[in-house]
């Protein structure tokens, strides 16, 4: 057995060592082992000492000024008028219903009587069955020649009347002078009282006879004015038979496009019913609400009134523009529109236009007039009042500047700037007066 091998049994607590007859010495082996971590933490103190006294010292480097990029646009100051950017609506600035003018039915219709057909002043819209009217016609001609055939006749009864009476007057007064004979004879006694009374009776007849021939002329004189005015009430009733007639047919009062189509051909219409509208063609305007502090500005120009403006109608990828003027102002303000309605004629709009009432138009209206303003891109004013001015040195400055208009992506400002000074357009966060900046 190698004694290597041989189990060692600890000895226990106050056990001799065999051979010697002493117990075993244990206590400085203890003291090495917790010496030893505290010499290793020592000699790393010293080591971490030692780099630090030994290090070589780094001051730290003082940064240089950042010098900004920017894009700059010189000042060019100028006179003009801006074109400020609005919305409106096309009216009809004259618009007719049309309705018939007698009543009837609807025998016939003009070739462009349909929704939205262009017709011309004079063209025919719908036409009423004419029978009832022509009818009606040929009995009020009869009518008066019937009352001037008994003008006729009264005027002869009344001529005759009157030849009567001259020869009764003449009888009368021949009657007369015989009378005043038998008067002398009867005072001489030439003649007996019986011839006087008879030549008295014979002359009383006779004035009884004139008398009643007057009353009769002056009846058939009565009779023909009352004739007349028979022929007037013909005549005016055969007038109104024509105009009858004549408007069976509904003519354009003007020219111009049909809305509101409502009756077709058989169809009985009355004379108030409307049987459609017409727009007219040639008087479309621009219906347009004007924002108080823009109408304000143009009052206290050259007045709303007779300004000029420019009406532009996109449809898909086209877009029409139609000059135009401001020709009134509305009768009535809507305090909630926040502004004041304005229309404004078309100019010189062809009769062919594709243009419609209710289309939805952009409206650049002529501003007043503005000096020494100055066109920036809306990048390069800031806060809505500010521009940066590049000074001495390269410098930013600030300076105050008012918005006077607004071109689509454009500006027009007045201020204190000057031509040719640069103003920056880049916009960057530690942009402030002072800042170093440099154009490429």
């Amino acid at each position: 057995m190698n004694p290597r091998d041989a189990e060692i049994v600890p000895a226990e607590p106050g056990a001799l060592t065999e051979g010697t007859g002493r117990q075993p010495r244990r206590k400085p082996r203890r003291l090495r082992r917790a010496l030893l971590p505290l010499l290793v933490l020592g000699a790393g103190i010293a080591a971490f000492l030692a780099m630090m006294a030994t290090r070589t010292a780094i001051l730290p480097e003082t940064p240089g000024e950042r010098v900004w990029a920017v894009e700059a646009a010189a000042v060019a100051l100028e006179t003009t008028r801006p074109r400020i950017p609005l919305f409106g609506q096309t009216v009809a600035g004259r618009s007719v219903d049309l309705r018939p003018l007698v009543a009837g039915r609807v025998a016939a219709v003009g070739p462009a009587f349909r929704e939205g057909g262009y017709v011309a002043e004079g063209d025919l819209l719908i036409a009423i069955d004419p029978f009832n009217f022509e009818t009606a016609l040929e009995l009020r001609t009869a009518e008066l020649a019937e009352s001037r055939a008994s003008l006729r006749e009264v005027e002869a009864d009344l001529v005759g009347a009157r030849d009567q009476l001259g020869e009764d007057r003449r009888q009368l007064d021949l009657l007369r002078r015989e009378t005043d004979r038998r008067r002398q004879l009867r005072r001489r006694g030439a003649i007996s009282q019986k011839a006087l009374d008879d030549g008295e009776l014979a002359l009383s007849r006779q004035q009884q006879t004139s008398s009643q021939r007057q009353n009769a002329v002056a009846r058939f004189a009565a009779r023909v004015e009352r004739q007349q005015a028979a022929i007037r009430r013909a005549e005016a009733a055969l007038a109104r038979a024509e105009r009858d007639l004549a408007e069976t047919r509904l003519t354009a009062p003007f020219a111009g496009w049909l809305v509101d189509i409502g009756v077709e051909v058989g169809k009985q219409v009355g004379t108030a019913e409307r049987v459609a509208r017409l727009v007219d063609v040639s008087r479309l305007e621009i219906g347009v609400t004007i924002p108080n502090d823009v109408f304000g500005d143009l009052d206290a120009g050259d007045g709303v009134v007779g300004r000029r403006l420019e009406a532009v109608w996109r449809t898909g990828a086209a877009a029409r523009s139609f000059p135009a003027r401001i020709a009134r102002l509305e009768g009535e303000i809507d305090a909630a529109s926040g502004g004041i309605a304005a229309f404004a004629s078309l100019d010189a709009l062809p009769e062919d236009t594709r243009l419609r009432a209710g289309a939805f138009v952009e409206v650049f209206l002529e501003g007043p007039e503005m000096q020494d303003a100055v066109r920036l891109p809306a990048s390069a004013v800031f806060d809505g009042g500010r521009v940066y001015r590049i000074g001495a040195d390269d410098r930013l400055e600030a300076v105050a500047v008012s918005v006077r208009a607004r071109e689509g992506g454009t500006l027009l400002v007045q201020g204190p700037l000057e031509d040719g000074q640069r103003i920056v357009l880049t916009r960057f966060p530690e942009i402030a007066p002072g800042v170093k900046v440099t154009v490429p």
